[in-house]
């Protein structure tokens, strides 16, 4: 879960202009029009402002007015104090300049800026006549993109083509395409346009764009990428919230990397900046499961209550999951269960048969045996296949139905991918298992064991036991792997 301002930029057009008029205001423009494509906002102001102060024919100094409003537009929510008193100024200069489709959509663009809601911006867009201008249908987008109207945005963006409009927005337009689009989901589609973003955004604007585009890589699994993109990025070109994004990202790169120990020292330099709302929820979760990672898991357990407290209520879920499972791992069982179940309540929750694989494991070793067979059959109709095969496999061993618990562990083995914890239980297990078959069954039990010892930690409580298995099978067997012929 990454989260991302959208600082929504925009520029300015032509609109309905009369022949005269563009002539009139043409030089300003195109002088203007550098500057922004250098990021040298401060003089494209001062150029279009300076104009419309200067110019005597009141139609032209309200276009001046009106495309000073279209830069204001830049700088999104920062850009209402100027650049509404700019919109009003064009209307004030010529009237008649409500009517033009670059007003009108900037009038909605910052109208969303100021709270408007997504039926009012769309019904206002709608209300233009005619098809709008390029650069007005990009504002219009933007406009729709600030109240989280992403389709609508990309049904405006879309169709835009790059050389229909000034070089300084062909590269925003590809960033308002990937906010649109990581809104929605579409990580890939998200990730192609930022890196056109990137590719084409001057020195000074690219670092928030390589953040936007490494954010995408990291939700497609691109882990070597995401470090890479992030190895691009000018650290100092960055304000205290982008520093503190970036330093989240590369957490979770890290973590996904297998890196715990680096991801929770990111996370804990993350959290010290001034982090944007959302962040809140995203770093107290991240955090937490490094901290499960690391083994931690009473500090994991405070920071997920933390993250429980301000998650979203599509990701509350998640959250209460993660923390059960902390308490679960610290035998806290008592306070995992009442979690657990408010975790089955929510019915668009994609893990619930994980859920109720993860409650069956609590009641297994709370003793209520009859209940974890209830909770880990029901886990296992849900799909949770692996974790439910365990704990039905463990209940078999508990009461010695031997050949019962290698099924169900070896079903756990077939649905889980090598290396992963549930893999590597099932081969303890199944070691276990057979070393009680007795002598006869040494070969599997070396197998067994050798396949978990390769991903146990020297630390674990399971060492040595599969150690102790490993030297008694190899010395049933002759000193040998497997029973010769």
């Amino acid at each position: 879960m990454v989260f991302r301002r959208l600082a929504n930029r925009a520029g300015a057009s032509e609109g309905t202009a009369t022949a005269s008029e563009r002539t009139a205001v043409a030089p300003a423009l195109e002088l203007a029009h550098s500057a922004l494509a250098e990021g040298r906002y401060e003089a494209a102001f001062a150029t279009l402002e300076g104009a419309a102060r200067r110019q005597r024919v009141r139609a032209v100094q309200a276009r001046y007015w009106l495309h000073l409003a279209a830069c204001y537009a830049l700088y999104g929510l920062d850009g209402l104090e100027n650049g509404v008193p700019a919109l009003k100024a064009a209307v004030a200069a010529e009237p008649q300049m409500v009517s033009d489709p670059l007003y009108q959509a900037l009038y909605w663009e910052f109208d969303a800026y100021r709270g408007a809601s997504a039926s009012e911006v769309k019904r206002g867009l709608r209300a233009i006549p005619g098809d709008m201008p390029p650069i007005a249908a990009y504002h219009a987008g933007a406009a729709l993109l600030a109240v989280g109207a992403s389709k609508s945005a990309l049904r405006r963006l879309e169709p835009l083509r790059d050389d229909a409009l000034p070089t300084y927005l062909v590269w925003r337009r590809w960033s308002l395409l990937g906010q649109a689009q990581e809104a929605l989901g579409e990580w890939s589609s998200a990730a192609i346009a930022y890196g056109a973003a990137v590719d084409g955004a001057p020195a000074s604007e690219r670092g928030p764009e390589l953040l936007a585009y490494a954010s995408c890589l990291l939700e497609l699994g691109r882990i070597d990428e995401v470090l890479a993109v992030l190895g691009d990025v000018d650290e100092e070109a960055l304000d205290e919230v982008d520093v503190g994004l970036m330093r989240y990202v590369e957490g979770r790169a890290q973590l996904e990397a297998g890196n715990p120990n680096r991801a929770h020292e990111l996370f804990v330099e993350a959290r010290a900046f001034d982090a944007e709302p959302d962040m809140g929820f995203s770093l107290a979760y991240a955090t937490g499961q490094a901290l499960v990672a690391l083994q931690r898991y009473d500090d994991a357990v405070a920071v997920l209550r933390e993250a429980v407290a301000v998650a979203p209520a599509e990701h509350r879920a998640f959250a209460q999951h993660e923390a059960a499972i902390a308490l679960m791992e610290s035998e806290t069982l008592d306070e995992a269960v009442p979690l657990l179940e408010e975790v089955l309540s929510d019915p668009g929750y994609p893990h619930r048969g994980e859920a109720l694989a993860d409650l069956a494991d609590v009641r297994l070793r709370a003793g209520d045996f009859e209940q974890a067979r209830s909770d880990a059959e029901r886990a296992l109709d849900l799909g949770a296949v692996a974790p439910a095969c365990l704990v039905l496999g463990a209940l078999a061993f508990e009461y010695y139905h031997l050949d019962e618990a290698v099924r169900w562990y070896e079903q756990a083995l077939a649905a889980s991918q090598a290396g992963d914890p549930v893999w590597v239980t099932a081969h303890q297990m199944l070691a276990d298992v057979h070393a009680q078959r007795g002598d006869g069954a040494a070969d599997r039990v070396l197998r067994h064991a050798l396949l978990a010892l390769e991903h146990t930690e020297a630390a674990s409580e399971w060492r040595l036991p599969l150690e102790a298995h490993v030297t008694r099978a190899r010395a049933l067997l002759g000193g040998h792997d497997r029973v010769l012929n």
